[in-house]
């Protein structure tokens, strides 16, 4: 079957509707003062969520860690084999929604384990649960070979319900420069663009800062390319043009680090977590040079008051500094690299232990270890965001 074939049966075994609409995209770039978040009056919360974490020194089939639904049930692995799980989502099943995965190691100082990332390969509800097939893989010697690692996940699922509010959008491509699903709480249509092999781009409109400032956070997180190889995917640049925030995404082949047409799920956020909601306890932080402030957020502290520091050998640790307490029981975090070429960031568990915690008071991502596209550590930008109950 054609990768064309192959990604429209995708489409409409999950029933799902496809969009395309090619956009030109205008650079803008720019700053703003400062200011601190409030609740939205009209964000349209998402229908159902589930979120968890699989500790790579668990046992599976198991229960998720920190794990907790929008209906208070809790996530498991159902089935495990090598580098392959089943995560249940428990009476949170939807025909449409997105879900991000992030690897979990358990990381050595100074040298981590193999360079892991897991990706989706599959969801759709199962009665009234929400199923989600994972696999994880390591790159060595130029190739893609299974790992079992552990893995934070993250599942939403939206519709839009009320007034506009400009905060909060997520979409799944096709990977061909089409849309499977999407939501905007502005209430507008999302725009994907094909640039060429493994370069895409996506208009959100109506969602984020006004005028040409950068505000909020970006994941993303690739599946199979569509010619069935393990592929990893990251935000390569951002721009902002009047409030339509502007990603392009970045896909490459897992193992050989070229650039590969892939599916992907993709989230922005602003001023609410990455569910969509003004939770208890969240924040996110934009690690790179210049960083505008409306891209490091603590909910309790404001803006422009996360910090980050080195983890050897090519670590990053994030301390958010007063929402540690919320580091349990329910909690979750998802990473994304930024940037050009094939590199990639995990969540590493230094010396085992939770990958984050409460360190003082401060909710401290103990490492956000990054390879190059070969798996040699390295150092990268990238996102990072937590969220709790």
């Amino acid at each position: 079957m054609s990768a064309t074939a192959s990604a429209r049966a995708v489409a409409r075994r999950r029933a799902r509707p496809i969009r395309v609409l090619l956009t030109l995209f205008a650079l803008i770039a720019g700053t703003v003062l400062a200011f601190m978040p409030a609740k939205p009056a009209h964000a349209a919360l998402p229908d159902v969520w589930g979120y968890g974490y699989h500790d790579p020194s668990a046992p599976a089939p198991g229960p998720l860690a920190n794990t907790l639904t929008s209906v208070g049930t809790a996530g498991q692995i159902v089935s495990a084999g090598g580098n392959s799980y089943a995560v249940l989502f428990p009476n949170v099943g939807a025909p449409q929604g997105i879900v991000h995965v992030t690897a979990i190691a358990k990381t050595g100082n100074p040298t981590p384990q193999p360079p892991s990332w897991c990706e989706p390969d599959g969801w759709s509800p199962s009665g009234p649960d929400e199923i989600i097939k994972v696999s994880c893989w390591v790159v060595a010697g130029g190739v893609a070979k299974p790992f079992p690692s552990g893995f934070a996940i993250t599942w939403v699922s939206a519709t839009y319900t009320g007034p506009p509010a400009a905060d909060y959008a997520y979409a799944e491509s096709d990977g061909l420069g089409g849309l499977i699903t999407q939501f905007d709480s502005a209430g507008a249509g999302l725009s994907p663009a094909h640039l060429g092999t493994g370069v895409y781009q996506i208009k959100l409109p109506g969602v984020g800062p006004t005028g040409s400032t950068l505000g909020g956070d970006l994941q993303v997180t690739g599946q199979a390319a569509l010619s069935g190889v393990p592929a990893r995917c990251k935000i390569g640049a951002w721009m902002n043009a009047g409030g339509i925030q502007l990603p392009t995404i970045l896909c490459f082949d897992g193992g050989t680090g070229a650039p590969v047409d892939a599916r992907w799920s993709l989230t922005y956020q602003f001023k609410l977590d990455v569910r969509g909601m003004p939770a208890s306890a969240w924040g996110y932080f934009w690690q790179t040079t210049g960083a505008p402030p409306l891209t490091n957020l603590d909910s309790a502290t404001g803006w422009t008051t996360v910090t980050s520091g080195s983890v050897p050998p090519a670590g990053i640790a994030v301390a958010f500094p007063a929402i540690g307490p919320s580091a349990t029981p329910f909690s979750t975090a998802t990473i994304t690299a930024f940037g050009g070429g094939p590199g990639f960031c995990r969540l590493g568990a230094l010396g085992g232990g939770p990958p984050w915690l409460n360190s003082g008071g401060s909710l401290l991502i103990r490492s956000v270890d990054c390879f190059n596209g070969g798996g040699v550590p390295a150092a990268s930008d990238f996102f990072a965001t937590y969220t709790a109950k």
